[in-house]
Parts: C-alpha cells; sequence; structure tokens
C-alpha cells in the first residue's frame, strides 16, 4: 500500500509534534530540572544553587583557619560570605553570663541538695508565634531576655564548681564525679553560645535591612536561605550537586537545615520523598536529635524562632548551644531536617577550645572533601 501525498505530509507532521513535545517535557520535568539551580528567580547570584548568604563563625586570631576557609569558599565558588567573628572564652562578658544563669538557677530554691531538679520554666510569647513578621520595613527584632544581659550588671552570687549543663527546659542534675565532660557548663561553652547567638542576631538584623519578608507560602520555596558555618569544616565537592535535589523537598515551613551533625542516628524519622527527585547519594530527613553546629542552614522565619529562643533567660547559656538546638528540635519547637550522610564534617586538624580532656570520639567522613578530607576522629 502506498501512501498519498497528503498522508505523507500529515505522517511528517504528527512525527515532528511528536518529537517536539516529548524533547519538551523532558527538558521541563522536575527530574531533569534537578540538575540547574532553580531555587530563585536569580540563581546565579546564590551560592550552592539557594544560599543567599553564608556567616563563617571564627576566632579574629585564627589564620590557620581562616586560610583554609578562604580555600573552600574559593573551591567551591562561594561569592556571597562574611567571617562573623567568634566570641572568646576570656571575655570579661562570659563570666557575667555565668553568674546570671546561676542566678536564675537559685532563684526559686536550693537545688544543691536534691539529685535531680525541674525548675519552673515557660517560653516567652514571643518563642510561642506560629509566625513572625518584621515590626517595620528595615526595622528588625528588639533585642530582649539574655541579649540584655552585657547592659546589666553581673548578678553578685558565687558560682558552684564546676557548674553542670541544664538539660530538657529547666533540668538540674547534682554534680558527680562520674560525669562526663560534656556535661560541665565552662567559659567556653558560654564563649561558643555566644558565638553562634550573635550570629542568628546577625543574620536576623541583616534580613530586616534588606527587607527580607518573613511570611512563608505553601507550595513555595523559600527564599534568602542564609548558611552558618565553623571555620574547622570540609564540604564534599560537588555539594552543590547533591543539595539541588534534597532542598526542593524541604516543606515550604521549614526553620533549620542540617548539613552535618555527630552523636545522633539521624535516621529515625521516615525519609522525604519525592517521585520527582531522586537522590543518588544523599538523603533528607526530619532531625531527631542532631548535635554539632558546624554547618547548618537558616531560612528567614527560622532564624528569628530561634534566636527567640536561644535567648530565652531561662535557657539561654546554660548548656552546650548544640544541645540547646538538639532540645529545640527534639521538643518540636524548631522544624529542622538533616542530610544523611552529612555533606559538611569538622576537619578537627587541630585542638578544639570548648572540648575538656578525655572527650570522646565521634567519626565523620567525606567521599571528597573540597580540602581534601576524606575522614577525622580527634576528640570531639
Amino acid at each position: 500500500m502506498t501512501l498519498t501525498a497528503t498522508a505523507r505530509s500529515l505522517l511528517l507532521v504528527f512525527v515532528f509534534v511528536f518529537f517536539s513535545l516529548t524533547f519538551y517535557l523532558y527538558n521541563n520535568s522536575p527530574v531533569y530540572l534537578t540538575s540547574v539551580p532553580q531555587f530563585s528567580a536569580t540563581p546565579h547570584s546564590l551560592d550552592l544553587g539557594f544560599i543567599s548568604k553564608t556567616y563563617v563563625i571564627s576566632l579574629p586570631n585564627r589564620d590557620d583557619r581562616r586560610k583554609d576557609i578562604n580555600r573552600l569558599m574559593d573551591a567551591l565558588n562561594f561569592t556571597n560570605w562574611v567571617y562573623h567573628d567568634a566570641t572568646y572564652a576570656n571575655s570579661s562578658f562570659v563570666q557575667s553570663f555565668l553568674h546570671h544563669v546561676q542566678a536564675r538557677r537559685s532563684e526559686h530554691e536550693d537545688y544543691s541538695l536534691q539529685d535531680t531538679i525541674h525548675l519552673p520554666f515557660s517560653w516567652p510569647e514571643d518563642a510561642n508565634n506560629q509566625s513572625y513578621a518584621y515590626p517595620a520595613h528595615g526595622k528588625s527584632i528588639p533585642f530582649a531576655g539574655a541579649e540584655l544581659w552585657t547592659s546589666k550588671p553581673s548578678p553578685d552570687i558565687t558560682l558552684p564548681e564546676p557548674m553542670i549543663c541544664a538539660e530538657d527546659d529547666f533540668r538540674l542534675t547534682r554534680y558527680s564525679v562520674d560525669m562526663p565532660q560534656w556535661r560541665y557548663l565552662t567559659s567556653e561553652r558560654v564563649s561558643a553560645f555566644h558565638s553562634h547567638l550573635t550570629a542568628i542576631r546577625r543574620v536576623v538584623d541583616d534580613n530586616a535591612a534588606a527587607g527580607v519578608s518573613l511570611k512563608r507560602e505553601q507550595g513555595t520555596l523559600q527564599k534568602n536561605i542564609v548558611l552558618v558555618l565553623e571555620d574547622d569544616v570540609d564540604m564534599e565537592i560537588d555539594i552543590k550537586e547533591r543539595l539541588q535535589v534534597l532542598v526542593p523537598m524541604l516543606p515550604y515551613d521549614w526553620d533549620m537545615l542540617f548539613l552535618g551533625f555527630c552523636w545522633s542516628q539521624e535516621i529515625n524519622h521516615a525519609v522525604l520523598e519525592d517521585p520527582y527527585l531522586i537522590p543518588k547519594k544523599n538523603k533528607l530527613y526530619p532531625s531527631f536529635q542532631p548535635r554539632c553546629l558546624h554547618a547548618y542552614a537558616l531560612s528567614p522565619a527560622g532564624a528569628v524562632r530561634v534566636l527567640t529562643h536561644l535567648r530565652h533567660e531561662q535557657f539561654a547559656y546554660g548548656r552546650s548551644v548544640d544541645l540547646a538546638t538538639e532540645w529545640l528540635v527534639w521538643g518540636r519547637r524548631v522544624k529542622s531536617f538533616t542530610v544523611v550522610p552529612p555533606v559538611s564534617i569538622q576537619r578537627k586538624l587541630t585542638k578544639s577550645s570548648i572540648t575538656l580532656a578525655g572527650g570522646a570520639v565521634w567519626k565523620e567522613s567525606l567521599e571528597e572533601g573540597a580540602l581534601g578530607t576524606k575522614d577525622n576522629g580527634n576528640e570531639v
């Protein structure tokens, strides 16, 4: 059977339309789109495809670590990042903070005579907000709670030796010689808490100054996401490609995203899945009990939520800052997610100024670190 000229023309048109439509759908499918940054209308201005700005917490005198961070930022093509000066443990106000913490603990009853005691506790009103908004365009959230301690006199109160970290909301346990070192509340831990708290405050203020909205809309990806790093990290060389598949899975109202963690099995909750997004090397889980704050992202409203909790006077500086965020995650005060396995780890090439002698070991590894890191294992 031979086709007429008209039939052949129609067949050619059909074939052309079929292949053109197939090509269009393939190139515009969600799976294909995950291979390029699609998290903003201006993807080329975003680091890792979704980060608007990165804050690196680092002591001003750690030239060795800053040199390595500069190398890391260059290797991963970060363009919008700044150092946030960390707090020295011998700063005068650090001791004052310890006195404020002890004053809050002692104002109700003598807890030192009991093995364990739950002191009265309640979250402030601003920490219970379900939605946040800046007071006015360009105006940030006012200072409150423990943020005001630097302008107040140090309470005249004797500090116990050693001081012990609080747990849960406000639970205290009496000291015993068998306590592990991470239970000690030291000047180094208070200074680390202050470093992260002021970094998050800086994020909140910078967002306010830039006119960033704290409103979250269902069905849309959040913008103006920031990354907070400590100065001893390395990252997977292909971290951008890995995260481009995972970030679109986040719900619209997420607060915090851990790119690295320690001392937790972060696979206790059901993994996030999407029929159009197929992760190759890492998966995304609702956070379980992540510790270590060497690499985490914050949404604009998430930064405000974390700030309003960490600065609460009954909660601030009374424990390690990563134990504070861990409790906020565990208590569902913060909506957090974790990348597993981590795409950022602590290099631990030098001794930590926070950990006392005898610290335990948490092993981490990268497939191919941008700085050449494969694994670590010094004291945590």
